[in-house]
């Protein structure tokens, strides 16, 4: 009797359940991979499986859950990050120290490769969020596991993300406040014909290069198998350099909305971001007004030539990424 083929070792996720974890998770399992979801909670499993996914339970904080989570793995991509600090989930704690635990756990399991899903601006004289970020680069390079790391600009994608919230601050304009506050959306929804305005922090001017979630994915599954790529850092943006200004802009025309951009100063948007800090979901907290202000950019000619990329337009992406919510209304 001949022997069973060894099954193929699979691709593990971590932050499988997330917005971008479940695109990646179905990505990769349209490319015929034995995919390995990793969540924290068993409330994120039915997704996972209804995909074909194995589904494991582990915490970044926890490195005996990250190896045996990894164990048999080809691959491992860490997704596992915070945009918010929260309680014991503090920047450090997930963004920095998280991401060391898993790129050592990595390591140890004798993965072939780690890949990282960083953050475009990342450094040490960033804000808090992007130098964490930063910093779990730098733990990703000297853990000694086989890297790659990918630092993706802002990310358009069905499901959440960016897409949805910029949709939420142009259709709910000043009470966009007040519904991550209290809901009641269709209340404030009601209230829009009467104010159609989007409050904008500032000037408007301040740009970055949105991507298509979708245009990313290609690139960060080929690397699982590419040894050229092996400890290379590649940053990937959009094909357009963009204002807020044009975003807000844009956003509207998607949704079929007029609305009129209203400019706060700078001192108003000061005043208002340390208003919102006493709310407990602000709109926006200190430490994304200081990296909105700052342009976001980057080169795109590295990743597109390596991985021979074809990016989306940011109107196509956003219409694509809206257009399962827009079905439903």
């Amino acid at each position: 009797m001949s022997a069973r083929p060894a099954a193929p070792r699979p691709v593990a996720v971590t932050g499988a359940g997330g917005f971008v974890g479940l695109r990646l998770v179905h990505h990769l399992r349209e490319q015929g991979r034995a995919v390995r979801g990793i969540v924290r909670s068993t409330q994120d499993v039915r997704a996972l499986r209804d995909a074909g996914c194995e589904v494991a339970i582990a915490d970044v904080r926890d490195p005996a859950s990250l190896r045996q989570a990894f164990a048999g793995a080809q691959a491992v991509i860490h997704l596992v990050a915070i945009i918010r600090a929260r309680g014991a989930e503090t920047f450090d704690a997930v963004n920095h120290a998280g991401a060391a635990r898993a790129a050592a756990a990595a390591r140890e399991a004798g993965v072939d490769r780690f890949i990282h899903l960083g953050a475009l601006g990342a450094g040490p004289h960033a804000t808090r969020y992007l130098r964490s970020k930063w910093l779990g680069e730098e733990a990703v390079r000297s853990a000694g596991a086989p890297f790659v790391i990918f630092r993706p600009s802002i990310l358009i994608g069905p499901g959440g993300g960016a897409a949805a919230q910029f949709a939420e601050v142009v259709r709910f304009g000043p009470w966009y406040p007040l519904v991550l506050l209290l809901g009641l959306r269709g209340f404030f929804g009601r209230l829009t014909p009467l104010t159609p305005v989007v409050p904008v922090l500032g000037s408007g001017r301040y740009r970055s290069m949105p991507v298509a979630l979708d245009d990313v994915l290609p690139a960060v599954t080929a690397a699982i198998d590419r040894p050229d790529v092996v400890g290379r850092t590649f940053e990937i943006g959009g094909p357009q350099v963009l204002a807020y200004n044009e975003i807000v802009d844009t956003t509207a025309r998607v949704l079929g909305l007029r609305r009129r951009r209203v400019h706060l100063p700078l001192w108003a948007a000061r005043a208002i971001v340390r208003a919102f800090a006493l709310l407990p979901n602000p709109p926006i907290t200190e430490d994304e007004r200081q990296a909105l202000f700052e342009d976001n950019l980057c080169d795109n000619a590295e990743v597109l030539r390596t991985f021979d990329l074809r990016l989306r337009p940011f109107e196509t992406a956003m219409r694509e990424a809206l257009e399962p919510q827009r079905a439903k209304e």
